[in-house]
């Protein structure tokens, strides 16, 4: 892989990897760390590297530097409820997608609802949030997760209604308050 091939790499995938670190480790600094870290690996890695496999290793690799860091601090960290970089919440606002410009007032829910399923991803346990950011956020299928999770697709599928149902009750609850 020529460097010029390695540029466009990084500027094809950097976006999806950053948010998914943001979602693991629930920091703006340290998922901006980490996203260079797996392009730091990348490059290092490159000659080994395929076009056809290339963004599920990205995730891979970024996802075990983020779980890395997670093990050494021993504690997690909360996202920022200010935090709102762009990021885009794709089983909230599909619906939205269609409709050329929002009222006030769907824009304002929709951005409180963001918030919230935010919290409720916030809340889940970090490998689940891992594989619920990458099939319901990143659009991903079952059988690529589970090639990165390195587990098999039915349990892949498991944590994802698992995951679900969790968010569910985290958001009633949340709702509730």
């Amino acid at each position: 892989m020529t460097e010029d091939e390695f540029l466009e790499l990084v500027r094809k995938h950097q976006d999806g990897i950053y948010r998914h670190a943001l979602y693991l480790l629930k920091n703006t600094e340290d998922a901006k760390d980490m996203t260079q870290e797996t392009f730091i690996k990348a490059w290092q890695h490159r000659k080994k590297l395929r076009q056809k496999t290339v963004h599920a290793w990205l995730l891979k690799c970024a996802r075990n530097l983020c779980f890395n860091l997670i093990k050494r601090r021993k504690f997690q960290v909360h996202l920022s409820e200010e935090d709102d970089d762009g990021d885009t919440f794709g089983m909230l606002l599909k619906t939205q997608e269609n409709k050329s410009s929002p009222s006030p007032e769907e824009i304002t829910i929709m951005h409180e609802t963001k918030q919230l399923v935010h919290r409720a991803i916030g809340e889940l346990p970090t490998s689940m949030r891992s594989i619920v950011i990458m099939r319901e956020l990143e659009e991903m299928g079952y059988k690529e997760i589970a090639v990165i999770v390195k587990q098999p697709e039915n349990s892949v599928k498991s944590t994802v209604f698992r995951a679900r149902k969790r968010l569910r009750e985290i958001l009633s609850g949340l709702m509730e308050t």
